[in-house]
């Protein structure tokens, strides 16, 4: 499965700055730095270190070849790019020394998508390979009615936000990833529980990925619901940590992967890159990602461990036929993958030991104080296994049920 990643190039010029510039001051900049940039550039980049088959398809500026190159050298296909005799689009860019930013953009050659060049491209993919695209070029509503007649899984960034947005046909995206603010501005809602109730009623058929900054991302189609937390960084410029995800989002699907493990390497990934300078150059390969979430720690874990026991045990009294870790942990909106060192460092035992104990510590009341049989009070308990059952009980009681039933008659 092919990525074609429909999108900008910028040549980004950053200003390091004490703080963010306010409305009428003048600051002097503690330095100036030139990367190459724009969301086309970093996404592309992003799904090609993140393993995927990558063409990039832009305009590219008498002043920007130096982008192709970038692209070139991170093992991008190239076969699809135009170049225009005008000046490249740019960015300028504040990075603040808590390493959050500014920007604003001047156009230039991602203006230069046409209709023609958009049909010609696509022409050239084939059904079920994935578009993965952004807000920052010309024509974007027109690439994705033709991304979608052509039956491409389009993945969409709507970044940055401006009034084309309101011409997309957002059922037509297979996949939507955007932040709190995108969200806001698309919805009308702040919670990101009313965006995704939002997107339910509206877009019944349409995946998203809502990111939050330090508080994870959620990933929700209708059915499933999955979150993962942030990764716990030093932030030395946040520029590009969306482009980052986006990318390796895109490339994890193209390869199969599966979503829960997507969210935990895309937000790996976006952590990494904003360890360091610069959007592209800041862009961990595949390898290093999953090296590096090794020792990796997340936002969230001390607060969840300080939680009181009720929360858990509240849950399986509920749900004691059918509790299963991941509906804890859609229960709390915590995330899958750590939900069980989560359970056994509150509780000092796994979850399925928990579970065990209280199934049992049930079916003994009931064996003392009704007249169920011993087949139907396993089946409240939820098991479909008798002997594994009776087996369990036996451990914990030292006698099988009947014989328990007995002894305390």
């Amino acid at each position: 499965m092919k990525v074609l990643s429909f999108g900008s190039c910028n040549i980004d010029y950053v200003y390091r700055v004490d703080h963010l510039v306010r409305a009428g001051e003048s600051l002097i900049s503690k330095g100036r730095e030139v990367f190459s940039g724009g969301k086309g550039l970093n996404q592309s980049i992003a799904a090609a270190r993140g393993g995927a088959e990558v063409y990039f398809a832009g305009c590219i500026g008498n002043d920007g070849e130096f982008l192709a190159d970038v692209l070139k050298e991170s093992g991008v296909h190239l076969d699809y790019v135009k170049r225009a005799d005008e000046p490249n689009g740019h960015a300028i860019i504040q990075v603040d020394d808590n390493g959050e930013n500014s920007i604003f953009t001047y156009k230039g050659t991602n203006e230069a998508i046409t209709e023609e060049y958009i049909d010609e491209v696509l022409s050239h993919f084939d059904e079920g390979d994935i578009l993965l695209m952004q807000n920052e070029i010309s024509n974007v509503p027109y690439l994705v009615d033709k991304g979608y007649e052509k039956g491409l899984k389009i993945v969409f960034n709507p970044s940055p936000l401006n009034e084309e947005l309101k011409k997309i046909d957002l059922s037509k995206v297979t996949y939507l990833i955007l932040n709190e603010v995108e969200a806001k501005d698309i919805s009308g809602k702040s919670e990101p529980d009313e965006f995704i109730g939002f997107v339910k009623k509206e877009y019944p058929m349409l995946k998203t990925v809502l990111t939050l900054g330090k508080n994870g991302c959620i990933y929700t189609d209708g059915e499933i619901r999955l979150t993962h937390p942030a990764f716990m960084v030093k932030a030395v410029d946040t520029v590009g940590a969306g482009d980052t995800f986006a990318g390796y989002f895109a490339a994890l699907v193209s390869v199969g992967t599966e979503c829960a493990e997507i969210l935990k390497l895309a937000s790996a990934a976006s952590g990494i890159a904003v360890s360091r300078k610069g959007a592209a150059p800041s862009i961990p390969v595949i390898e290093e990602v999953k090296e590096g979430i090794k020792t990796m720690k997340v936002y969230g874990v001390k607060k969840l461990k300080n939680m009181n026991k009720e929360k858990i045990e509240e849950y399986i009294k509920n749900h004691l036929a059918d509790a299963t870790l991941d509906g804890l942990a859609d229960e709390i909106g915590y995330s899958r993958f750590y939900i069980g060192p989560w359970v056994r460092s509150v509780m000092n035992i796994s979850f399925s030991q928990l579970l065990k104990k209280r199934r049992c510590e049930y079916a003994a009341k009931l064996l003392k104080e009704s007249d169920l049989s011993v087949q139907e009070i396993i089946e409240l308990t939820g098991y479909k296994n008798e002997s594994f059952f009776r087996k369990i009980f036996k451990e914990q009681y030292g006698s099988a049920p009947f014989e328990f039933r007995k002894e305390k008659n």
